[in-house]
């Protein structure tokens, strides 16, 4: 009888792209992050709930805001989304890939950041109340709040993961192989996170003057982020790996 049979390790055990047997853990971990990313874009009931919130003006956030009728539910759902991406953030950091590892901590970050927003939410609504939107624009770009930084953190921490599972994902794969649905998901979710929540960031920060579209812009954002935590969490519940090395 080998080593190996006797202490009932398979050859390449060792090697750290090789999948694991998918654990209980992994299973609970990935199942939350599946859902978490499916009710992460609950503003596509809104038109249901009646709001009076111009889709377009309005960024998700403010469904959230203290005036609002329904802020309560929103804010409570961003709570349960962002402890959920927290212990999914920490699931991915134990990862032996680097890139993998850092992307779980920037995962954690977002998560930590969307919870410290529900603590800090808007007391209102600047596209539907003139006196807010007013007190808005008296700021200069550099008075930022709670909320505002909270925001502008988790847009770029949510950047910086899929950033870096995306490399994950890509480092090691032969010119002649061709990408898998999860390297493509990435990608195309790099880049509907990334360019929105540029976008996002700019107008927060020095104003494009794109009020009248800015609500869609973050929307999309939203919603790819959405898809990209599904991945992530079909990904964790597989126990598919992180990279072709």
């Amino acid at each position: 009888m080998t080593a190996e049979e006797q202490t009932g390790d398979a050859p390449g055990a060792e090697d750290p792209t090789v999948a694991p047997g998918v654990t209980a853990t992994d299973r609970a971990v990935g199942i939350a992050t599946v859902v978490a990313g499916l009710v992460y874009s609950a503003f596509l009931v809104t038109p249901l709930l009646g709001t009076r919130l111009d889709p377009g003006r309005s960024y998700v956030s403010e469904l959230a805001a203290l005036d609002q009728p329904h802020g309560a539910v929103f804010r409570g759902v961003d709570a349960v989304v962002g402890l959920v991406v927290v212990i999914a953030g920490l699931h991915v950091a134990r990862s032996r890939l680097t890139p993998v590892r850092w992307a779980g901590v920037a995962l954690g970050l977002f998560g930590v950041a969307t919870v410290l927003d529900v603590l800090a939410p808007m007391t209102c609504a600047p596209s539907a109340d003139a006196a807010c939107a007013a007190a808005e624009a008296s700021r200069s770009a550099l008075a930022f709040g709670v909320h505002e930084l909270t925001s502008l953190v988790s847009n770029l921490a949510a950047i910086v993961a899929v950033a870096l599972l995306a490399v994950a994902r890509s480092s090691g794969r032969r010119a002649d192989q061709p990408a898998t649905p999860f390297e493509g998901a990435l990608l195309i979710g790099l880049a509907l996170v990334a360019a929105p929540g540029l976008v996002v960031v700019l107008e927060e920060t020095v104003t494009l003057g794109l009020d009248h579209v800015i609500g869609w812009v973050q929307r999309v954002q939203v919603l790819a982020l959405s898809a990209v935590l599904v991945t992530i969490g079909l990904v964790v519940v597989s126990g598919s790996r992180w990279s072709h090395r």
